[in-house]
């Protein structure tokens, strides 16, 4: 077969625009569906299909009538004003939309209480009407309704307050917190790297609250100012960087009822386990603090021992995790049941991800979940009936709801007959879930069901339809059963050869392979855009394949994604011949950027041309999450990994230079611009090719739907032009 040059017309970027205006045709969809405790009610989120902007919604589960309940335009008209701190928390979470971004509710669904444009405010079934609740000045972040139903509290100016739900003034329940120390706010590290957003956690009896002091003073800020408004005051960040102090992190319990009372103070081996990575304080039980050490190699479940009384309240170990490499990362553990007599456990010390029962002293009375069932996390619990609820599948690139016996009995299917991803969310109810499922054949469906079938009403999406679906197909390549989605040109000629492009992220932080068409859009039409044959590949290192097949990262930072994509590409072309391995590009955004980088530098033979978004150039200006994998203080080397080593280095007079376009949004707080910034210079001093193109105002999530058409544009153009020609690109 001869590489034919195809016949290119002007790239269209109205499918790049749609696809940012609808946030990739997700607007319009049900989201965070969360059934009430006592099973009368589910609540959901949902937007219109091109205004990012949720509204709160509500199926009535005896009748399945659906109904909304509140716009964010009936409470607050006009733009949405948003602060700086949760602007900060929106990036950290990937939030997209504006509007309602999530809600609390009564158990009986009577009250729901939502925060927009920082103000907060309680909607009342009685009367089917929202009113204002009376916060103090400045924006709040993380309104908490009281287990009771009857308060809210919330982080303000750096301190934590109460209001009532039905009459009263705020009170401040934490007092003196400043910038560098605030209370009631989660740090950088615990937002952006652990998932944990919260700061604070109410006491089951709704009469303390149990919140985090943190001590910033010692790490580094970094003020992110963006050259695309010199006019604007720069924002000033305490950035944990790797190889630097992080944040001192300490907890204390405060009273709501007698806000005047001296507070309790938890302490723990923090010079060991400085990093808190979750908390959780339940109904019988005590609060629970998983803490780690800095290398993630050693970690303890703690209980806090309230019992002391006033003062210094201690804690004891209920059980500690060591890994050689580092440990996992799993946010839906622990749960305590209800009574407080056992509490539900995942770990990966036997090699893959197990769900585990421990009783109230930390001693393991059950494996739940065996490894074979490919837990992913827990999503529900029946006490009554002995039951977890959990995501697994043995198969890396789907996700199924299961039915597991406390007791290690076989698990029973609960999404019989999926053949893609399948999420659920109980909320507080056994028995009742929100459910949203994505199959291969690009179906996306929504709902609320039970477990036993009786109910089972579908939640519409009003998303609007993508133009066309992705030609995908799924398969497994090479010795080490690499996942591959492929996804070809819709005009797709088996007589012809075509490039292939590598949509690369690498790394352990996610899969890229799921059986859902859905999330393949933006492939499709750089395939059709480029005649070109694009490539996700789930390679080394990536999660779902066990502890050994990730930990195999280790020390391999700069190398292992690549080499596995390059052994993945080999394998390809051999399986079909459609694909021309003479000419390969790579591209990818943040880890995916640094891949696609580091590919160029490193394996200039296989890979021709690459487009880089975001990349961490050098893990010495990244957050501290990158020392898992490279060391910690006080001698951490980050040379080896660091992209600006490779670019500096002479170009061999044998190896070819392969250009590199790479691209970066100028408010970018998580990947700084100075890494592109660091990184374009040591190219151009080392003599090699690159583009660069600035975002002006964009973060590391590009919304804009005029920026990002650029960018797909831009990126299209850049492909043609090295992979087919400087002919095809067409003005």
């Amino acid at each position: 077969m001869a590489p034919a040059t195809p016949s290119f017309e002007p790239i269209s970027t109205d499918f790049p625009r749609s696809y940012a205006i609808t946030r990739r045709y997700t607007l319009g969809e049900p989201k965070s569906i969360t059934p009430t405790e006592d099973g009368r009610y589910a609540f959901f989120l949902r937007s219109p299909a091109r205004e990012p902007r949720n509204s709160l919604w509500e199926v009535e589960i005896a009748t399945g009538a659906i109904r909304e309940l509140l716009r964010p335009e009936s409470l607050a008209p006009g733009e949405e004003k948003i602060s700086a701190e949760e602007k900060a928390r929106r990036e950290r979470q990937r939030i997209r939309v504006g509007g309602f971004t999530s809600f609390q509710a009564t158990s009986d669904g009577s009250v729901i209480v939502v925060g927009l444009s920082g103000r907060l405010y309680a909607w009342t079934r009685a009367t089917g009407k929202a009113h204002e609740l009376p916060t103090g000045p400045g924006s709040l972040i993380d309104p908490q309704l009281s287990p009771d139903g009857t308060k809210v509290a919330y982080a303000r100016s750096n301190d934590v307050y109460v209001v009532p739900l039905k009459g009263g003034k705020e009170t401040a329940i934490t007092r003196g917190g400043t910038e560098t120390n605030p209370h009631g706010v989660a740090e950088f590290m615990a937002q952006e790297e652990f998932a944990r957003l919260r700061g604070f956690w109410w006491s089951p009896d709704s009469s303390e609250i149990l919140y985090e002091d943190a001590d910033l003073s010692a790490v580094p800020k970094w003020a992110l100012a963006d050259p695309g408004r010199p006019d604007a005051p720069a924002q000033v960040i305490a950035y944990p960087k790797t190889g630097k102090p992080q944040a001192i992190v300490r907890l204390a319990i405060a009273s709501v009822r007698n806000p005047g009372r001296p507070v309790r103070k938890v302490t723990w081996d923090s010079e060991r386990y400085p990093y808190l990575f979750s908390v959780t304080w339940t109904k019988n039980a005590p609060p629970t603090l998983n803490v780690i050490d800095r290398p993630f190699r050693h970690s303890a479940l703690l209980a806090v021992e309230t019992a002391a009384g006033a003062g210094t309240l201690g804690t004891k170990p209920l059980l500690t995790e060591t890994d050689a490499a580092w440990l996992g990362e799993e946010v839906s553990v622990p749960r305590w049941l209800p009574d407080g007599s056992a509490f539900l456990w995942s770990t990966e010390r036997n090699g893959s991800w197990e769900l585990e029962l421990h009783d109230r002293q930390g001693a393991k009375l059950s494996t739940v979940a065996a490894p074979s069932v490919g837990y992913r996390a827990l999503v529900g619990v029946d006490a009554e009936k002995k039951v977890a609820y959990i995501t697994a599948s043995s198969e890396p690139i789907r996700d199924e709801l299961w039915a597991v016996p406390f007791d290690g009995g076989a698990p029973q299917s609960i999404s019989k007959n999926t053949d893609g991803r399948f999420l659920a969310s109980f909320g507080d109810h056994p028995r009742i879930y929100g459910f949203g499922e994505a199959t291969q054949g690009a179906e996306r469906r929504f709902g609320v069901r039970s477990v036993d079938g009786s109910v089972n009403i579908p939640i519409p999406s009003v998303a609007e339809a993508p133009p066309f679906k992705a030609n995908i197909e799924f398969t497994t390549i090479g010795k080490d059963s690499f996942r591959v989605a492929l996804v070809r040109p819709r005009s797709f000629d088996p007589q012809r050869r075509y490039p292939l492009l590598d949509h690369i992220y690498g790394g352990s932080w996610s899969n890229q392979v799921y059986a859902d068409a859905h999330r393949y859009l933006a492939e499709q039409w750089l395939a059709d855009t480029t005649q070109s044959i694009v490539a996700i590949i789930d390679g080394y290192g990536t999660p779902r394949r066990g502890r050994n097949w990730e930990r195999a990262f280790l020390h391999r930072y700069d190398t292992l994604s690549i080499e596995g994509h390059a052994e993945a590409i080999a394998e390809l072309a051999k399986k079909y011949p459609a694909i021309d391995a003479s000419r390969v590009g790579i591209y990818g955004w943040s880890h995916g950027g640094y891949s696609s980088a580091m590919a160029i530098l490193r394996r200039p033979d296989v890979f021709k041309v690459g487009v880089a978004g975001a990349p961490v150039a050098d893990p010495a200006d990244y957050d501290a999450f990158a020392e898992r994998f490279l060391g910690v203080p006080p001698n951490p080397d980050y040379t080896p990994a660091s992209l600006l080593t490779w670019a500096a280095r002479p170009p061999s007079p044998t190896a070819p230079i392969r250009p590199l376009l790479l691209i970066h949004g100028t408010a970018d707080d998580n990947v700084y611009i100075l890494h592109s910034l660091k990184f374009a210079e040591a190219m151009a001093r080392a003599g090699r090719p690159v583009e660069f193109m600035p975002l002006i105002g964009q973060t590391h999530m590009v919304t804009d739907p005029d920026s990002h058409a650029a960018v797909e544009k831009r990126t299209a153009e850049y492909f043609r032009e090295h992979l087919h020609g400087p002919r095809s690109s067409v003005p």
